[in-house]
């Protein structure tokens, strides 16, 4: 998995092929299909795997929180500290996100893409109705809402290939100033 994700990273998702993973492995490419029957087999591993272990690092620094406004703001900021330990790990997400298409450029994540906006936002959901419940905050649509601040996370992505010394640090800050904002219950004259 490590040289598939470093690979795809350094190469793209189309000129990372099966000889160089296992070059890269010191393996022989036929060793490969012990594993997978094929190369999609093989991506579509490779993103369940990044996926799985960003979801895992995410969640439990944000369930240590004691309000569901200090579990917001740690969401976000997890998440993009994951992005920038994780560099190489999250721009092979980007390129196979982009690129694993078929002759007509439809994705071949599908169904697992849709369930990057689908079962994938109700931590993030909860997280936005809990803090409705308690007041801390305002009236929103949580889906929306959950969407919005995803796609906000998952812009940084495609940003890292064309600005490699981008800010995280500050853009961590900003978002969680901007959905501070956003998710405030508003306050009546």
């Amino acid at each position: 998995m490590d040289c598939a994700i470093e690979a795809i990273a350094e190469l793209g998702l189309h000129r990372a092929s099966l000889a160089e993973i296992a070059r890269r492995a010191g393996i022989t490419k036929q060793a490969i299909f012990y594993h997978f029957a094929t190369r999609d087999a093989l991506i579509h591993e490779v993103l369940a795997v990044a996926t799985r272990q960003g979801a895992e690092f995410m969640a439990e620094r944000s369930r240590r929180q004691p309000t569901p406004a200090d579990e917001l703001r740690a969401y976000i900021e997890a998440n993009v500290d994951y992005i920038a330990g994780h560099r190489d790990r999250v721009r092979a997400l980007v390129s196979i996100a982009m690129n694993f298409t078929d002759e007509d450029g439809r994705s071949r994540l599908l169904p697992l893409d849709a369930s990057v906006y689908g079962d994938s936002l109700a931590p993030l959901q909860d997280i936005l109705r809990r803090g409705q419940e308690q007041g801390q905050f305002g009236e929103f649509t949580t889906r929306t809402m959950a969407m919005t601040i995803r796609a906000a996370i998952d812009a940084i992505g495609p940003q890292l290939g064309a600005l490699p010394a981008l800010d995280l640090d500050g853009y961590a800050r900003d978002l969680v100033q901007l959905f501070g904002r956003a998710t405030a219950k508003e306050e009546r004259a």
